[in-house]
């Protein structure tokens, strides 16, 4: 199935892009998504346990599984003042 993928601030450095279409395997979830970028994107290993995620502009956990035509958005947590 058809996935897009945006990721922002240090994981687009980590990742070189600001947005992809991915085909993945049904039924993935967001750690699994995650953890096949990790594999891909060394940097991302170490960020991935802090990583925020959403789901179509909805906050996500990482057993969300994702369907078809679904926008994942991949950011650090934020912070600030």
């Amino acid at each position: 199935m058809k996935i897009k993928l945006k990721v922002f601030a240090s994981i687009r450095d980590i990742c070189g892009f600001d947005e992809k279409e991915l085909t993945v395997p049904e039924s993935t979830t967001l750690e699994e998504l995650v953890a096949a970028l990790a594999a891909d994107y060394a940097e991302l290993a170490a960020k991935k346990g802090s990583l925020l995620m959403a789901v179509n502009e909805e906050y996500s956990t990482g057993t969300t599984a994702l369907k078809e035509n679904d926008t994942v958005a991949l950011f650090p947590p934020v912070s600030g003042g």
